[in-house]
């Protein structure tokens, strides 16, 4: 007897990459390459926890799958001492699948082996038969197949292509799958006959999957794998200008964890050129306590300001329709405000809107140390008066030098913040309406900061910029650590939707040090 190789073919091919390829997939769906080593601005590093994890995912989906599957008639011919029988199974389909445990081990230096022993399959079908002799005889009746002492192992030799994409591959030595027992018990009918020959059953059922469901993985890894994996996208857009870059540096590392290092730099869509800063060295970590850790570095922060900075994106020009509807305070030259803070405006100028506009001289920057979080902004206020004819009219130039702080959380999969008002350095750098107190002036200016602002950068903090995902699983338990040029996010992996949407509020977990509990 011999099976159709297409018992576990292309319809029932997701039995087998659910647990094996996806969970690949998933597990480094962001990498990337480079010819020389580059220090990463993004590190992460799946624990055996986390691997463990999505083996367990994996086994569930492979189950699902399974339950699902039909398989083809299958039919055959013996000679037995009372004539030349011809039979067929009919109707098969897998009534049960026992999957007890699921291995996911690294291999040092070439990718992941996952593995499953103890496995067996319940199948019911039909069967009939006809004896072709002096009497014919023909009869049908039903069966229970089980399958059991299944094995399959597979390793995935896991590389980097230029583009900084993850390559699979996977050599016919890397496949091993096994079949123990095959047990077929025949019911109604002459049944009986069956049993003259049910080894040979056996032994065609058992060699066929060993020969044939390698050449599945195999097919699987290295043509359906290969090209999901070579889409991946490596880039994701922060603004209609921006975007971060998340392909590896190097090829993943393999020592009981999965560690991808990452470019982790925000470039200029169309325009990738390398911005001037230092990038801080990830020290070793040897932690275990979450399923995925993330080490996102200020070097990706700084590089984020260099290109806004570049695109005019802190470019922006205050009039009084921006202003707040309720707000007490009003671009007129003849306002309380401008009157009291800059009376020399209001005389010269009376009773005329303004037009304040913003900017920054130089790329913001953001330090990260172990006590805290620090971003410095530097920019320009420049002053005009406008005209009835809506042409205007220089005053004034402000130079800026804004120190906040800022402590970091988690909301879904963006890394978001919150930011503080510590101090601001203001200068007259220039004027058309000759020199004024800068004194009440400063006061004046640091009010608009928390007032405006701050509540400007927070709106942006809230949304956040996104970290890769792990496929499609949600992250639950997160924690923040501090260190020198660096934030360490320790995150645990679900499957539950509830907890793919960690609460924005986790700013008032940060405590004293810098840490998240």
């Amino acid at each position: 007897m011999t099976l159709d190789y297409k018992t576990f073919s292309k319809g029932n091919q997701p039995m087998m990459r659910t647990m094996i390829f996806r969970f690949l997939l998933y597990s480094v769906s962001v990498v990337f390459a480079a010819e020389a080593v580059v220090k990463p601005g993004f590190l992460v590093k799946i624990t055996p926890k986390g691997l463990q994890f999505l083996g367990d995912q994996g086994r569930s989906e492979l189950i699902k799958e399974i339950t699902k599957l039909t398989i083809p008639d299958q039919s055959g011919s013996e000679n037995i001492h009372v004539g030349h029988v011809q039979y067929s199974f009919t109707n098969m389909h897998v009534t049960e699948f026992s999957f007890p445990n699921a291995t996911i081990s690294t291999k040092n230096n070439v990718g992941v082996t996952v593995a499953g022993t103890g496995l067996q399959i319940s199948i019911h079908g039909g069967w009939k038969y006809s004896i072709h002799s002096i009497v014919p005889v023909k009869d049908h009746g039903s069966f229970e197949a089980t399958i059991s002492s299944i094995s399959l192992s597979v390793t995935i030799e896991i590389g980097v292509d230029k583009s900084g994409r993850p390559t699979v591959h996977s050599s016919p030595s890397d496949c091993k799958f096994h079949t123990g027992d095959v047990k077929v018990d025949l019911h109604g009918g002459a049944s009986w006959l069956y049993n003259l020959f049910d080894h040979t059953i056996e032994h065609a059922i058992r060699d066929s999957l060993n020969d044939k469901v390698c050449n599945i993985v195999l097919k699987e890894v290295n043509t359906d794998l290969a090209k999901e994996v070579a889409t991946l996208k490596v880039l994701a857009p922060i603004t209609a200008n921006a975007e971060i870059d998340y392909s590896l540096v190097s090829a993943p590392e393999f020592n009981q964890s999965l560690t991808a290092a990452m470019k982790g730099e925000v470039y200029e869509i169309g325009n990738h050129t390398e911005a001037p800063y230092h990038i801080p060295t990830i020290p070793e970590d040897v932690e275990k306590s979450r399923m995925v850790f993330m080490w996102v570095t200020d070097f990706l922060a700084d590089s984020a300001g260099y290109v806004l900075h570049n695109t005019n994106f802190f470019h922006y020009n205050v009039t009084q329709d921006k202003i707040p509807p309720g707000s007490k305070f009003s671009l007129n030259t003849s306002d309380f405000a401008v009157k009291f803070l800059i009376p020399e405006l209001s005389e010269r100028y009376p009773n005329m809107l303004m037009q304040l506009n913003l900017n920054t001289t130089a790329p913001p920057r953001l330090i990260i140390l172990p006590e805290g979080v620090t971003a410095l902004i530097n920019g320009s206020i420049a002053a005009y008066v406008i005209h009835p004819n809506t042409t205007l009219t220089y005053v004034f130039t402000l130079a800026s030098d804004l120190k906040l702080s800022a402590l970091f959380g988690f909301r879904q999969t963006n890394l978001t913040w919150n930011s503080t008002f510590l101090s601001e350095n203001v200068t007259l750098t220039s004027s058309a309406i000759g020199p004024f107190n800068m004194g009440i002036l400063r006061m004046g200016l640091e009010l608009a900061c928390k007032t405006y602002l701050i509540p400007m950068l927070n709106e942006m903090g809230a949304d956040g910029i996104p970290l890769p995902t792990i496929g499609s699983y949600g992250f639950q338990n997160p924690t923040i650590i501090q260190g020198k040029g660096f934030l360490k996010i320790g995150l645990d992996l679900s499957s539950n939707s509830q907890a793919q949407r960690p609460s924005s509020n986790l700013f008032q977990g940060m405590n004293q040090r810098g840490g998240f509990t």
